[in-house]
């Protein structure tokens, strides 16, 4: 199946008009067109999907969508990382032409990611994930609880997406009714989730940092390097005002401390305030992942320092930092959406009803309200269709009955 990224209304953008159903389509807001990854909902919906083995192929319409060429290097790269294509416009992107180019670079650092930070499977640490491909019901009802309650589709939309793209041999056909028993059950009369459904706000599934992250309140230090290292680690530490609580030393080659289970601590636990690197060449297999390792870590606000002098940016290249930064930005939010349906406050009705209500206070017609809306991409009470003067005067009216 292909996902399309479109940016705006059906009747923006060129090429638009030609685009299959909405059940295949992610669309933004047309004032994100030179927004980061960070902002872009539909775009993480729409990668979201590539890495759950949902989609087969990204297609983007037209270069205007993604008209910041960092963004538009980072989005590409974090799809082809997991071996999916990306077409823009009528343009395959590749990555091997310009050798050193913003692509050939988030590329790179993408795939190291994918490296490091395979999409998880199962359970793990209390967070339930659904795994690439969704081979169990489990797996299938998380997945179609996030096309429900996150993206919008009907019931009779999942099961139409599932029945065209999975892979494996289940008792039925997929229908509506099928999608509603997996995702619910009854008992005495009552309805109740049939399997956890675990929901988070989107702006905090975006957020940067690690005080918002369990276990912040505890300071450990993660130690990664020579023989010298711990040595080295502990005469840093009893320099310092504030000691940390713990040291735990990081085997780059071991199976259960190794740098992927650093990474996946640092990623969804707070508890990590330092780490401590010697020798890096000898820890790193490449620049990158020495680069990659370290902005992950300083975007969860972990201070990084490499033999005793503090990492506060991982090369002197400005432009290439912002790259890293935007890319691991991007990696952050899709890592949420992995085991966690997102809730978009910026499209809820509460929302909606909100702008409609400032552009009617400053005199906008319904008719421009309701193209206002579709601009934002704010979806309309049922998820289908678009805004139209009388679906605003509805919402309005609504929100003076909620007044009452």
């Amino acid at each position: 199946m292909d996902i399309y990224y479109t940016l705006g209304p059906d009747e923006v953008g060129d090429g638009a008009e030609n685009l299959p159903t909405r059940m295949q389509r992610r669309q933004e807001a047309l004032s994100l067109s030179q927004a980061g990854a960070m902002g872009r909902i539909a775009l993480q919906e729409a990668i979201s999907l590539v890495r759950l083995g949902v989609a087969s192929h990204l297609r983007i319409p037209h270069e205007s969508h993604l008209k910041d060429t960092v963004t538009r290097a980072v989005a590409c790269a974090e799809s082809m990382a997991v071996g999916v294509p990306v077409t823009i416009g009528n343009e395959l992107v590749t990555t091997d032409r310009e050798p050193g180019s913003l692509q050939a670079l988030a590329y790179e650092a993408a795939r190291e990611r994918h490296g490091l930070l395979p999409p998880a499977t199962g359970t793990e640490g209390g967070r339930a994930y659904i795994s690439p491909g969704w081979p169990s019901d489990e797996d299938c009802a998380r997945l179609a609880h996030k096309l429900v309650y996150e993206m919008g589709y009907s019931q009779a939309d999942v099961a139409r997406i599932f029945d065209v793209v999975d892979g494996y041999e289940r008792p039925a056909f997929w229908t509506r009714q099928g999608i509603n028993r997996i995702l619910w059950e009854e008992y005495e009369g009552e309805k109740y989730p049939r399997y956890y459904y675990r929901e988070e706000s989107g702006a905090k599934s975006r957020r940067a940092g690690r005080l918002h992250l369990p276990g912040a309140s505890f300071n450990a230090m993660a130690v990664l390097g020579d023989e010298r290292a711990e040595a080295a680690a502990k005469s840093f530490d009893a320099a310092l005002t504030e000691p940390h609580h713990l040291m735990l030393p990081v085997d780059p080659r071991h199976p259960d401390r190794g740098l992927a289970r650093l990474l996946r601590m640092v990623m969804e636990h707070g508890s990590f305030r330092t780490l401590y690197v010697t020798s890096p060449d000898a820890v790193f297999s490449t620049p990158t992942q020495r680069r990659v390792v370290y902005d992950l870590a300083l975007f969860r606000s972990v201070q990084v320092v490499e033999n005793g002098t503090r990492i506060n940016a991982v090369t002197d290249n400005l432009h290439y930092n912002r790259l890293l930064r935007e890319g691991t930005e991007l990696f952050a939010a899709l890592w949420a959406r992995d085991n966690a349906t997102i809730v978009e406050e910026s499209r809820s009705l509460a929302h909606a009803r909100k702008t409609a209500a400032g552009l009617r206070s400053q005199g906008f017609s319904l008719r421009k309200i309701a193209a206002r809306l579709n601009e934002e991409a704010i979806p309309t009470p049922s998820g289908n269709g678009a805004w139209s003067a009388s679906a605003v005067k509805k919402l309005l009216g609504s929100e003076r009955e909620a007044d009452r």
